[in-house]
């Protein structure tokens, strides 16, 4: 795209963001839409994101999505929220509407449309056990439970978790982060899904796994793991190896995006380029394997 003084600017808000593969899949559909636009990252560091917040209507910015570790911080700060965000207490997309700044949460909508999909969405009634209690756990929670899904829940602070069924206000049922306890309750779920930071590239946590027996993850259920980067983690690994169906974040990541991107725009989202934005970032991981 050529840059010019009518070029608009939305991007993402992350701390860390150097990972993030959202500018590639943004940039990609704002191309493809032909929207003089353009998505770039920043670092924000949860200190200065009241100061973040401001800036997004004194530069008149478009909008931002917001991730770790700053989207429960953001909710309080916004003009208002949707439904969504209010429930869960956490935002990750920002929309600017003449000045007044409005928090959305796009995650649980994108991972339910990515588990019909992949054809992975257990049926009402289910069992599900979520790892972590942080805002894209919040978004998960959520969503399983519009979805009619028994959900259980697991973080290694079990006050979070606690919080995180208080704050929602549903029929959460909690589980010990331990090896019996967790393992026990994989064996007995359709689909596990991984909401917290283990595995991925950079985090500091890039080889740990939640603590769960070997084989506890198999044939017939369904792994999803939020982290995309790598595009197989070590507990995808594990479960893939004992023959499990595994999948990582980028379809909830690149319909999460598309969702965002439809209330920043204001088209229709069945318009959003989903397959060039999935394309555009396995391209870039398979050119990347390496990193």
């Amino acid at each position: 795209m050529q840059i010019s003084g009518k070029t608009r600017v939305v991007g993402v808000w992350g701390y860390p963001v150097t990972h993030s593969l959202s500018p590639l899949m943004h940039n990609a559909a704002l191309s493809k839409l032909g929207l003089n636009w353009i998505y770039v990252p920043f670092s924000v560091e949860p200190g200065k994101i009241e100061s973040a917040v401001s800036s997004v209507r004194a530069l008149d910015l478009i909008g931002v999505n917001v991730t770790v570790p700053l989207k429960e911080a953001v909710a309080s700060l916004v003009d208002r929220v949707d439904s969504a965000a209010a429930r869960i207490k956490s935002v990750n997309t920002i929309v600017n509407k003449s000045g007044e700044l409005v928090g959305y949460s796009t995650d649980g909508q994108g991972l339910l449309w990515d588990l019909r999909d992949k054809a992975a969405l257990p049926q009402r009634g289910s069992s599900v056990l979520v790892l972590g209690a942080g805002g894209s756990a919040r978004a998960v929670v959520d969503s399983l439970h519009i979805a009619g899904l028994r959900v259980f829940a697991a973080n290694r602070t079990r006050e979070r978790v606690e919080r995180l069924a208080a704050d929602l206000d549903s029929p959460l049922e909690i589980v010990d982060w331990s090896h019996s306890e967790l393992t026990k309750c994989a064996e007995s779920t359709q689909l596990i899904i991984n909401t917290t930071t283990l595995g991925m590239t950079n985090s500091g946590a890039a080889n740990t796994l939640p603590p769960l027996a070997d084989g506890c993850i198999g044939q017939g259920q369904v792994l999803y793991d939020l982290v995309y980067s790598p595009p197989i983690t070590p507990l995808m690994q594990r479960a893939k190896d004992s023959g499990a169906s595994v999948f990582n974040g980028i379809g909830m990541l690149v319909r999460q995006g598309a969702v965002s991107l439809h209330l920043w725009s204001g088209l229709e989202l069945e318009k959003m380029p989903i397959s060039e934005m999935e394309m555009t970032i396995q391209r870039y991981l398979s050119e990347n394997r390496s990193e």
